[in-house]
């Protein structure tokens, strides 16, 4: 018999919990109270009276909760969209680069020493009415380092950069050349739970740029700058892809234009892929 009532007790909280004078994230709690005597006359149990009552409880978060008897059953989904979302733009990401350098005379890339340092502190995100959509925005910065394998550096000549082979007698201990960007990414972001994805475009906007090269002369340390107008695009766009569990995330870059400009560089399309952790 107490089965029988605990049951039904438990069907009736759940129905109430879908009534629409009820907030449906808040907790409802229900007890149950019923009287028992025993018949003198027959030796059997009978009801005397029942007392029902009910309490609602306000929650804030977005859990679905019912409480029988002081215990409380979770349900595993949420009645209600998700009120409130936010955006994995903001972070600090570091990320491994490369290019296709087969058809790049003494261009070949040391993927291992070439690294992009992401810097994103600002975000603007606007939630898709009230779907799990997010439009994201924001600033952010980028650091790019590419070390090369062959005794070369980027050089601009006449005009038009290329890599130029290091002076007869000459071993560059280090050929590197640095890209730094100021970043805005227009992206679309989708989350369900702790999950998230988002991709999209990012625009790279350039205000630094250097080659550089180290070698040794005499048992001296020789620094020297190749140069800085190397006719890297000033205005750049990539394609930006993320997935990530809470604020920990993968994410890829491809360049689908040159990073130099045409005809006045190499044909050097990168491509990255990193770990972002989010702020």
């Amino acid at each position: 018999m107490k089965k029988i009532v605990a049951f039904l007790a438990f069907c009736f909280v759940v129905i109430s919990a879908n009534a629409d004078e009820i907030v449906l994230q808040d907790t409802i709690v229900k007890t149950v109270q019923i009287i028992k005597e025993i018949n003198r006359n027959t030796g059997d149990t009978v009801i005397v009276s029942t007392t029902e009552t009910q309490e609602l409880i306000p929650k804030e978060d977005n859990e679905s909760s019912v409480l029988y008897n002081g215990s409380t059953y979770n349900f595993i989904f949420s009645w209600n969209k998700r009120k409130s979302l936010s955006s994995h733009w903001t972070g600090f990401g570091m990320g491994f680069m490369n290019y296709s350098d087969k058809d790049i005379p003494f261009g070949k890339l040391k993927m291992s020493s070439s690294h992009n340092f992401t810097v994103n502190l600002f975000d603007f995100q606007k939630q898709i009415g009230k779907t799990n959509w997010l439009f994201v925005s924001g600033i952010g910065t980028e650091w790019s380092r590419y070390h090369f394998d062959d005794n070369a550096a980027l050089t601009q000549v006449n005009g038009v950069t290329s890599f130029v082979p290091a002076p007869e007698g000459v071993n560059y201990k280090s050929t590197k050349l640095l890209a730094y960007y100021i970043t805005i990414p227009l992206l679309l972001e989708y989350q369900v739970s702790d999950f998230h994805i988002s991709g999209g475009v990012v625009g790279f906007f350039k205000y630094y740029s250097k080659s550089q090269v180290k070698y040794y002369e005499n048992d001296k340390k020789q620094v020297v700058n190749m140069g800085r107008d190397l006719n890297i695009r000033p205005i750049d766009m990539r394609l930006r892809l993320q997935v990530g569990i809470r604020d920990v995330s993968v994410y890829g870059y491809y360049a689908p234009f040159s990073m130099f400009e045409k005809d006045k560089g190499p044909d050097l399309n990168t491509y990255t892929i990193g770990v972002m952790l989010g702020i």
